[in-house]
């Protein structure tokens, strides 16, 4: 067989198999969509879903379904797709495979950011108010990181989590400090911890809107930036050689990084661990190139929230369970596991 051709067989082989692995992932994601929404503990089943995708079910029912539990699936679905990309994006532009929003600090920033604006009541003004006072906060807080982790006029990788750790120290503090400032105003104090420990409660489709919205403008500024990232994973003197301007890319990665987080935990709350560990996961399905890796995390991430959140919402009422908890419950093992592996000297 002739050079050319076979390079065309192995290009024809690697597409097909593409197109194969992006069916069969949005079919599993369509069909724990379906689940999602036809499962509960009270209300329309799954037998309720094709009338009401006809138009043939009572309005209590559509609802239901329309206004109750498929905004919450679409936050859930878009903000695990964001936290993952930018869990993704931080691993590659810190060099660091421990890096994710929570363990750096982004989402303790976020976090803060978006309290403010319901202590303060700020919130009420604007649907926008939180998620701008979010994304406020997860810039402030990984600036910071930047500055913390360079020394010596380069990027310091060693120093990168005793930063993320030390800030996330401190802005939880004055976090908490702005909860017990306003004991006295319950509902706001109420809304901030309930917040403040995850949860999709009471979605609505102007959350899901802002939650897409960030989801979809960051991912599209990310992509085109695949080889970027794969760049980073080296040295900044090897980036360099090869024609990237390292620090520059680092911070046009990392903001857009921060707005990702930032958009969804302002409409989820804090959700811990979901972009450090969906990444992890990506790349043993499909490796370490960024332009594989970055759909393939969003893809897990969705998954991931949207089946932790199906959980919380098929237990008891009286469990209360907030979906942080429970991918905290998920991540910490994964994490205690990475750092293990470290101890030993494996690669992660």
């Amino acid at each position: 067989m002739p050079a050319a051709a076979a390079r065309g067989c192995v290009r024809d082989c690697a597409l097909g198999a593409a197109v194969t692995r992006t069916v069969a992932a949005l079919a599993a994601l369509l069909a724990l969509a379906a689940l999602y929404l036809g499962l509960a503990r009270e209300g329309p089943g799954l037998g309720a879903l094709l009338p009401w995708l006809a138009g043939d079910l009572s309005p209590i029912d559509a609802f239901v379904l329309g206004d109750i539990r498929l905004p919450r699936l679409l936050v859930a679905a878009f903000g695990g797709a964001a936290l993952a990309l930018a869990g993704a994006v931080m691993q590659a532009a810190f060099r660091n495979p421990l890096a994710s929003p929570d363990l750096v600090g982004t989402t303790a920033g976020a976090a803060f950011g978006g309290a403010l604006t319901i202590v303060t009541g700020a919130a009420a003004w604007s649907v926008v108010a939180t998620p701008l006072g979010s994304l406020l906060g997860a810039a402030v807080v990984t600036s910071l990181v930047f500055v913390l982790a360079r020394a010596h006029q380069r990027f310091a990788v060693a120093t990168l989590l005793l930063a993320g750790i030390a800030l996330n120290t401190l802005v939880g503090a004055l976090t908490s400090f702005a909860v017990t400032f306003t004991f006295d105003n319950y509902t706001a104090s109420s809304r901030v911890l309930f917040w403040l420990m995850g949860g999709l409660d009471a979605r609505t489709w102007e959350h899901a809107a802002i939650t897409a919205f960030g989801c979809a403008l960051f991912g599209v500024l990310l992509l085109p930036r695949a080889r970027e990232l794969d760049l980073l994973t080296l040295s900044d003197d090897a980036a360099h050689s090869l024609g990237l301007d390292a620090p520059r890319a680092r911070r046009w990665l990392v903001g857009c990084a921060c707005g990702l987080t930032a958009t969804t935990v302002a409409n989820t709350g804090g959700i811990a661990f979901v972009g450090l560990v969906v990444p992890h996961l990506a790349r043993l399905l499909v490796g370490p190139a960024h332009a594989r890796l970055l759909p393939a995390s969003a893809w897990l991430g969705a998954l991931l929230l949207v089946a932790s959140d199906l959980g919380c919402r098929l237990l008891p009422p009286d469990a209360n369970l907030r979906l942080g908890v429970v991918t905290a419950f998920l991540g910490a093992p994964y994490f205690l596991w990475l750092l293990a592996r470290h101890r030993r000297g494996e690669a992660l």
